[in-house]
């Protein structure tokens, strides 16, 4: 989430030695790499909701391999965290993977977990790696350099109603067209 940086925190090594569980925790894309979407099929973001999803995936056919049951996984996250996985459980995609859910101080309902004017965070992101605004923004940002975009992505906007931000989640999950989430 917004505390990346932070992960050692997250560790959950406390959780596994107090309780009978066995604790996975992931790395997902974040900032431009994970959410940068223009609003529209040609660059529809939420890419690191998408490497939560292939994670649960993987863990689902993989923790008995670590003395686990695939039918009783419980994915959990806090604040930013939270509303990943509160996303998770809305995804049909996730159908069985999951069994229980726990979303702490957050979920997808929260003001700041939805980007609702992605285009705007893009073409700020374009301008700063000198890219058009125009239709062909999206190839531009596609050739760009993935640390350029990661430093674009440090963007000052002023919050407001339609995209607050909240500590440093600046870019956030977006909604995508129904074509592309019932694929």
């Amino acid at each position: 989430g917004a505390n990346f940086l932070d992960n050692h925190l997250y560790s959950g090594q406390e959780i596994a030695d107090r309780g009978n569980v066995i604790v996975v925790t992931l790395g997902y894309r974040v900032g431009t790499m994970g959410f940068l979407s223009t609003g529209d099929s040609s660059m529809p973001g939420n890419y690191g909701l998408w490497d939560q999803h292939a994670a649960i995936a993987w863990v689902h056919r993989n923790i008995r391999s670590f003395g686990g049951d695939p039918d009783n996984v419980t994915v959990f996250g806090e604040s930013a965290g939270a509303a990943s996985v509160s996303f998770q459980t809305l995804t049909p995609h996730n159908k069985g993977l999951f069994k229980r859910a726990i979303s702490q101080s957050g979920v997808a309902l929260c003001p700041w977990a939805i980007n609702k004017n992605p285009r705007r965070f893009a073409e700020e992101v374009a301008l700063k790696v000198n890219c058009p605004t125009d239709q062909t923004m999206a190839a531009c940002l596609k050739m760009t350099d993935p640390a350029l975009l990661t430093l674009a992505g440090s963007l000052s906007l002023a919050s407001s109603p339609d995209s607050p931000i909240v500590g440093n989640l600046l870019l956030s999950p977006v909604i995508e067209a129904t074509s592309r989430a019932n694929s």
